[in-house]
């Protein structure tokens, strides 16, 4: 350890070094400072017997940024490498870390927020035009299934583009918005059917694993409807049409969890650290703005919920939504 023990206990975080086990696949506490045992309220002595995995789970394998879930809590963890085999990891409370300005990107959301708006001025009339004569068109073409079908896809593509106009404004402006109990899996069932048709999902198969027993969920089903269509979206364009995704939801404990997988190249472990953060984006100038990720991430913290990304052994990425079942004081707060 090149740091004094003077400095090391007065890091303002909690700091770990560990010794990886390839046995036992687990990380071996070899060294932490004073902020580590207050956060975990016992002695050095005690934790020095402890793996890191028998404490918080499995988070310490990845060099960069994750996120950890600790007794409720959100904690942001930085693994980065300290010597030969061993590891470095920095333990930051998320409402600490939402202190920190070079985060907030605070003149680019300002002028953000003024484009989103007049963006969605510009699109409101147009968008509407289109939903009110598709309506018509719908009126006068009577029993034709198949022309009906095609129109109701328009119509449903057009609300969505309402929606997805209000994107950047949302993200700038968080709004609560509406909520009502959801059926997750009938929001995924949704926009499945409604990208099937789409040029870049012709080739790719998708596999559904969905809970049949999966509670219901109190949230505003169009901004997870977004989370879902923005992720089918990133997978497509990352297998460039060719592949698999895989959505899985199950019901576990006391919470929620879906997994949307595909079979792309996966997503450089360079990178990972910030695959959320707002205006981050690997795709050429003018295919993206980096924000449909900072976005999802954005409404399913709005929802309580953490997500997570991980490479697959067998290839792709894999993104992870953990959604804490509502209780009657959430219910409560969120009746005002």
């Amino acid at each position: 350890m090149s740091l004094s023990q003077k400095s090391w206990d007065e890091f303002p975080y909690p700091l770990v070094i560990s010794l990886y086990s390839p046995k036992l696949r687990k990380h071996k506490i070899k060294a932490l400072n004073q902020s580590f045992c207050q956060l975990l309220k016992l002695s050095e002595k005690d934790l020095l017997k402890y793996h890191l995995e028998d404490i918080f789970g499995n988070h310490f394998n990845n060099f960069g940024l994750h996120y950890l879930n600790h007794l409720g809590n959100t904690y942001y963890l930085i693994n980065v490498p300290w010597g030969e085999k061993r590891k470095l990891h920095i333990i930051i409370a998320e409402r600490v870390w939402l202190r920190f300005p070079q985060w907030f990107h605070t003149e680019r959301l300002a002028s953000l927020g003024k484009l989103a708006g007049e963006i969605s001025h510009e699109l409101k009339n147009p968008l509407g035009g289109i939903l009110l004569y598709s309506n018509m068109l719908k009126e006068e073409l009577g029993s034709n299934q198949r022309l009906q079908e095609i129109l109701d896809k328009i119509i449903a593509l057009t609300t969505r583009c309402k929606i997805i106009s209000k994107a950047l404004l949302d993200f700038g402006k968080p709004e609560r918005g509406k909520k009502e109990w959801v059926n997750l899996n009938d929001i995924i069932s949704t926009i499945y059917n409604l990208v099937a048709d789409y040029q870049i999902f012709k080739n790719i198969k998708f596999i559904f694993n969905l809970d049949d027993k999966l509670p219901l969920f109190y949230a505003n089903p169009t901004q997870m409807e977004q989370v879902i269509l923005n992720l089918y979206t990133n997978a497509a364009e990352a297998m460039k049409g060719v592949g698999e995704i895989k959505t899985e939801t199950k019901g576990k404990d006391d919470r929620i969890v879906i997994r949307v997988a595909d079979s792309g190249p996966g997503i450089p472990d360079e990178i990972l650290p910030y695959i959320f953060d707002p205006f981050f984006t690997t795709k050429k100038t003018g295919k993206g703005t980096g924000l449909g990720l900072s976005i999802c991430h954005s409404i399913i913290k709005r929802h309580g919920g953490m997500m997570k990304v991980d490479n697959l052994p067998t290839g792709g990425a894999s993104f992870e939504i953990l959604l804490p079942l509502a209780t009657r004081e959430a219910l409560r707060e969120d009746e005002f």
